[in-house]
């Protein structure tokens, strides 16, 4: 899947700038997505089950910090976002507990 230009528009009102494009579209790629954190699906199940419009928030946020979660509506499920892969390959441990 890739950001149609729909997506972009969403994503540039939210305040995201061109330059997360990419970032958004690799998480597309990369996040492993779950219903009620057990049950993995794909990018597109997660799309359709959430509305491209809460699918886009999810991920956006994700692709930033680690991981998200969004309700499916009323139905008491959600989709877990987990983007970490794209952390752990750039050689960033977050769960280092000293800071620099």
């Amino acid at each position: 899947m890739r950001l149609t230009d729909s997506d972009k528009e969403y994503l540039k009102a939210w305040g995201y700038l061109e330059q997360d494009m990419k970032q958004i579209e690799e998480a597309m790629r990369k996040t492993v997505y779950k219903i009620n954190h057990k049950r993995r699906i794909s990018a597109k199940k997660a799309s359709k089950l959430l509305g491209r419009e809460a699918y886009l928030s999810g991920l956006s946020r994700s692709a930033f910090h680690w991981s998200a979660s969004r309700d499916i509506g009323d139905s008491g499920n959600t989709v877990s976002f987990d983007s970490s892969s794209l952390f752990q390959e750039s050689g960033i441990d977050l769960r280092r507990k000293e800071w620099l």
